[in-house]
């Protein structure tokens, strides 16, 4: 489930840190990566366009190297044009299990593939989209940059609304507990309290636990938390970088009020941990 990744690279400082963190992906059970970088859109003269092209391949084909000899197969492909449209593109042409991207706080200077380049793949990828949260190793405008996670995590929080979108995250969380995960918690948050509506949801919570239990292996805890979801879901590890929030990118499910995709943003936004984004269904799909 996560054998094939689309790594993007913008070549800013923050590319070392996130291939430093590649090799990572070994964990999770990566065999193949596609390492890209979007080219400006053509232009003219076009002699020029081709060999900045070619200056950007020379500078990736060392990353790729150095992932080669940490026994990934790799491919290399800088396109060009629009960010988005061409990491899609990509991801229509190679199929990958998912797409890896660097984010940074969203206080600070985007000098990471962050913002609404970041948020729009995650709105518009058919597949999950990882993101790998890249902040300075000490507060000072001249400091390194380095990835603070990286790999199978020690904890998953999957927040879950019961939507549809939520429910194709469940392969997900089977397929890192198999892979040795050692917790998943298990959360929904109310807005509000309700006669009965905090025991519906405990319901549910327990039934997905105990598919995943039955399959033996990580501890799986269930909480229903008042307030506000994407503050909850910070609190309860979003904050942590040794965790990982799995989550639909978008629903309306338990509750018609939330709307899952404004909390996955703000969450993609402030998560200090690793965050994987699992897209809603193609329209006119059934599953």
């Amino acid at each position: 489930m996560f054998e094939r990744a689309l790594v993007s690279l913008d070549l800013s400082p923050a590319t070392e840190a996130l291939v430093s963190a590649t090799p990572g992906l070994r964990d999770l059970g990566t065999q193949e990566i596609i390492l890209s970088h979007v080219a400006p859109p053509l232009r003219e003269p076009v002699s020029a366009h081709l060999d900045e092209v070619r200056r950007l391949k020379e500078r990736l084909e060392p990353l790729g190297q150095r992932l080669i000899e940490k026994g990934f197969d790799v491919t290399v492909e800088v396109p060009s044009g629009s960010p988005v449209t061409e990491i899609l593109r990509l991801a229509e042409k190679h199929e990958p299990d998912f797409i890896v991207v660097g984010s940074r706080s969203h206080t600070r200077i985007r000098e990471a593939f962050v913002g609404s380049v970041a948020w729009d793949l995650v709105r518009r990828a058919r597949c999950p989209v990882l993101l790998q949260r890249i902040e300075p190793n000490r507060p000072d405008p001249e400091a390194a940059l380095e990835t603070r996670s990286g790999g199978l995590p020690r904890k998953i929080l999957h927040p879950t609304d019961f939507s549809e979108t939520a429910v194709r995250a469940i392969p997900r969380l089977r397929a890192l507990a198999n892979l040795g995960v050692p917790e998943i918690t298990l959360l929904h948050v109310l807005p509000t309290e309700g006669a009965g509506v905090r025991d519906e949801a405990l319901n549910r919570l327990e039934a997905i636990a105990a598919d995943l239990r039955s399959e033996g292996g990580p501890e799986v805890k269930t909480q229903v938390r008042l307030g506000t979801p994407w503050e909850e879901i910070l609190n309860s590890g979003g904050r942590n970088s040794d965790a990982m929030v799995v989550m639909g990118s978008q629903g309306r499910g338990f509750l018609p009020e939330i709307v899952m995709g404004s909390v996955s943003r703000q969450v993609v936004r402030r998560a200090s941990s690793q965050v994987l984004i699992v897209p809603s269904p193609p329209a006119g799909s059934t599953s």
